[in-house]
């Protein structure tokens, strides 16, 4: 898998009978993980969603839950901020039109750390939540949606979902490497994590039925041939139909099923015959999984890998699958782009559309220079660029390459169509892609891209507070020790852009906010699909003279950077805080070695002036004696009554 940057990876393809392949990386790299087995078990993210949605049914079959029921009758403790949460139906948990924020940003994944206070804790952070959008009106991607599904579960079945997924689901299926990450905290021979060469403690995602279940990629597989048609060992066939149904209101819209991110691939596969295929991809910070079913001709294929990328991942999974009808006699082809028919002025209809658009993360600008092209630029970019489209006789927008008025503006290669719609009153910019990638083939896909949101005066000295904090960085404070995220966003950068005035992306995280007060800022935008998928609002505060920006929901705080203390010679002892990560600059003890002296339950991360991880505690083998880079920071991050040693 070294082509596509995996670690390693598992692959299971279960027709008539199982084939197991795993592919570890280079033997001949000694910082290589160790070669993938058939029962490595690995995390498979959001897959967890279909375990989930399988619990949920099996007591809809119980006679124990009805799905059009709502939440509340259930849950009554489950209340927002936001009045319509009480139309919130259990089946719109599972399709994602619950119009839930998003995903909590909370301790959902930890390194060598079994801790439920991320599920404990839920309910009470969705108390001073909104909704984003009315239920059942917006279909866009929500991981909350399940971790309140998995709390119901829990309520109406009487079990902890550990307990259920394997009483229910694993001893079932005779799976004895699958359960949720509580289940398989300490596993052997569980996958390894590396990051940048270097093998890091197992990390394990406490959302159990939004991503926390582990597996191996056969029992996966197993799990996947229960949705065979005439496998009723789970589900009843006519309820597993109902998963099976395609939620999507157009062809933008991605084809959700009931747990299923597709069930529909007829939009983007030429099949030369009428196939119902099932898709569900799985991505946490450093391990991805895929699964497919085509339950009439009895396949399953499972992927997971450690490394690499989510996107590597899921064409993996689909090129198996495509390989697995073949044998079966059925054919999948895929259109090669066809070079549009291009149209010098642009018409007075696109013109009108010029504006400020928007999607979780970034604020762009469209254009139409000399009325000749449109031009699409993210105004909140580290470096702006723009991306240029020709219109064409097809009445759409083609994506060029290279720069106008020279032999090299051709149409990419990777042909992507832009077309302009109107939807329950708001105008979006949607994309279908045509690309080709070396490793799997052509793929092709179509969503919603960008949302028009148009110019926005959130009032002058509003903008003026913002305009203060442009560039400023704030560094997270709230997170638990073994909190993931100190290893991949330990801060975020607030990007307000001169353009135009209102706007603001939340580098770091990528999110976009809209100013509504001098000290608050909102997520807005409303996409179907991905684009629009996590949403967040936040709030400025002071605390004994330093400035935090926080989450509406509590969950994230972050201290800004011109308020972190500097690291002196002199401090040989860090007093440790619940709750309250301590940072540090690194200025006269740059380039200087020291040891740490770190008690258990507690955590340091050492960061590069780029704010780039040069040690963690959670680093393997790598010991507690550090050379401080020029210009860093560090944070040091525990319980209270522990301190950290520096000598």
């Amino acid at each position: 898998m070294k082509k596509i940057g995996a670690a390693a990876a598992a692959i299971t393809i279960l027709a008539a009978m199982p084939v197991t392949a795993a592919n570890g990386a280079d033997k001949s790299n000694a910082s290589a993980p160790k070669a993938v087995e058939a029962d490595t078990v690995s995390a498979i993210g959001s897959v967890s969603k279909v375990f989930c949605t399988t619990a949920a049914l099996q007591l809809y079959e119980r006679g124990l839950l009805d799905i059009d029921a709502p939440v509340t009758d259930y849950l009554p403790e489950f209340v927002m901020q936001d009045e319509r949460y009480q139309d919130i139906t259990v089946r719109m948990l599972m399709n994602h039109t619950s119009g839930l924020m998003g995903m909590e940003m909370d301790d959902m994944m930890l390194y060598d750390d079994i801790d439920e206070s991320y599920h404990n804790r839920f309910l009470g952070y969705l108390k001073n939540a909104r909704l984003k959008a009315a239920p059942g009106t917006l279909s866009t991607y929500c991981n909350d949606g399940f971790t309140l599904l998995e709390i119901l579960v829990e309520r109406v079945s009487g079990e902890c979902f550990t307990d259920y997924v394997q009483n229910h689901i694993s001893v079932p299926l005779g799976l004895t490497r699958t359960g949720t990450a509580a289940k398989m905290y300490g596993s052997r021979n569980t996958a390894d994590i590396i990051l940048n060469g270097i093998p890091y403690q197992t990390d394990y995602c406490m959302a159990f039925g939004s991503g926390g279940i582990m597996s191996t990629a056969p029992e996966l597989c197993k799990f996947g041939a229960a949705f065979f048609t005439g496998n009723d060992t789970l589900l009843s066939q006519q309820t597993k139909n109902k998963m099976q149904v395609n939620n999507a209101r157009d062809r933008y819209e991605n084809a959700f099923g009931l747990g299923w991110d597709s069930v529909d691939f007829s939009k983007n596969w030429k099949l030369d015959q009428d196939v119902q295929l099932m898709m569900k991809g799985g991505s946490l910070f450093h391990q991805y999984a895929g699964l497919m079913v085509a339950p009439d001709e009895q396949i399953s294929v499972s992927v997971t890998m450690n490394g690499g990328a989510s996107s590597d991942t899921m064409l993996l999974t689909e090129k198996l699958m495509i390989a697995a009808l073949a044998e079966k006699g059925i054919t999948v082809s895929f259109d090669a782009p066809v070079k549009m028919e291009t149209v010098d002025t642009v018409p007075e209809k696109y013109l009108k559309m010029a504006d400020i658009y928007a999607r979780e993360e970034g604020i762009f600008k469209v254009a139409f220079p000399d009325s000749r092209y449109m031009e699409i630029t993210e105004i909140t970019a580290e470096t702006p660029k723009p991306q240029r489209y020709l219109y064409t006789s097809a009445d759409c927008f083609v994506r060029m390459d290279g720069q106008p008025d020279t032999d090299s503006f051709l149409q990419s290669e990777n042909q992507e169509l832009l077309t302009f719609t109107e939807r329950d009153g708001k105008t979006y910019i949607c994309s279908d892609e045509n690309t080709y990638a070396d490793n799997f083939g052509r793929n092709i896909d179509s969503s919603y891209a960008l949302q028009r949101v148009g110019e926005y005066e959130a009032g002058a000295s509003i903008q003026q507070a913002w305009d203060r904090r442009n560039g400023s960085k704030y560094y997270i404070t709230s997170l638990k020790y073994s909190n993931a995220i100190y290893n991949i966003t330990p801060c975020i950068k607030l990007t307000v852009p001169k353009e135009i005035h209102g706007y603001a992306k939340i580098q770091g995280l990528d999110k976009t906010v809209r100013f509504t007060d001098e000290n608050k800022a909102a997520g807005f935008v409303m996409i179907p699909g991905s684009a629009g998928r996590d949403m967040l609002d936040f709030t400025v505060f002071n605390e004994n003279g330093a400035e935090y920006l926080r989450t509406d929901d509590m969950a994230l705080t972050m201290i800004r950077s011109d308020a972190i203390a500097d690291l002196t010679a002199d401090i040989h002892e860090i007093p440790l805080e619940s709750g309250r990560a301590k940072w540090y600059n690194i200025s006269e003890m740059g380039l200087k070695s020291v040891t740490l002296d770190i008690p258990e339950k507690a955590a340091v991360y050492v960061y590069d002036k780029f704010d780039h991880v040069v040690y963690s505690s959670y680093m393997k083998n790598y010991g507690n004696t550090i050379t401080f880079p020029e210009n860093g920071k560090a944070v040091f991050i525990g319980e209270s009554g522990n301190q950290v040693g520096i000598g």
